[in-house]
């Protein structure tokens, strides 16, 4: 794919990005679907000590909302691994609307229970994430985990899950769903056995690979409508 066509197929991404929000928000009805009361949403912190935001347009944009207690878990995990993984930089990518709903033009992140997070790497090395590779969405990795950008760091990303879930059950909910690419998944379950019995990765392949990130559905409890 040529340079230009990269530059082109960014502008055109970015300004459906921009211009998603207004369409979104029309179409909710009653609160975050899922949950019959409307539930408050906070944003990712652009960036912290080991970790950053993917786009920052996309932050303009109001794509890195979640409920709240997706939001507690995954900065609490980025907490645990400051001190477990203090040499890897973690990078997370979409989440959602601060009203929920649709998200295009991905298929899920309507409740704000998504997140997106991008593949760690080794020695030090960070994904690229910028306007001619969809802000690291086009980044390809085979399947030993190695792509132009660098190695997945398979242990890194295994004690991210593992924190993420720790994380989860602290805040009263869980993890209900990973999508991690199929032929990656040998790699992660070595570097941490444990997480196959987890029993909620994907097993077959899902509409988009997931080799250059992996999508985190988190499960927490609606509130009760009051009165």
């Amino acid at each position: 794919m040529s340079v230009s066509y990269r530059i082109f197929a960014g502008f055109i991404v970015l300004a459906l990005l921009i211009v998603a929000a207004p369409v979104a928000v029309t179409r909710l009805v009653d609160g975050l679907p899922g949950c019959a009361v409307p539930l408050p949403a906070d944003r990712l912190p652009v960036y912290g000590e080991n970790f950053g935001t993917y786009c920052l347009p996309c932050i303009l944009a109001l794509r890195t909302y979640g409920r709240g207690e997706a939001v507690a878990a995954t900065m609490e995990a980025y907490g645990t691994l400051a001190r477990s993984h203090p040499d890897v930089q973690f990078v997370y990518g979409e989440v959602g609307f601060p009203w929920g709903g649709p998200f295009p033009p991905h298929r899920t992140h309507r409740e704000g229970l998504s997140v997106d997070f991008m593949m760690p790497l080794r020695n030090n090395a960070v994904l690229p994430t910028h306007m001619l590779n969809r802000y690291g969405y086009d980044e390809e990795f085979d399947s030993a985990g190695r792509g132009d950008s660098g190695q997945i760091d398979f242990g890194a990303a295994a004690d991210h899950l593992i924190a993420l879930r720790a994380a989860a059950r602290r805040q009263g909910g869980d993890i209900r769903r990973i999508y991690f690419a199929p032929d990656l998944q040998d790699d992660l379950f070595a570097a941490s056995p444990a997480l196959r019995s987890w029993g909620v990765f994907n097993t077959r392949q899902a509409w988009v690979r997931h080799d250059d990130h992996y999508h985190v559905d988190f499960a927490f409890p609606c509130p009760h409508r009051s009165g």
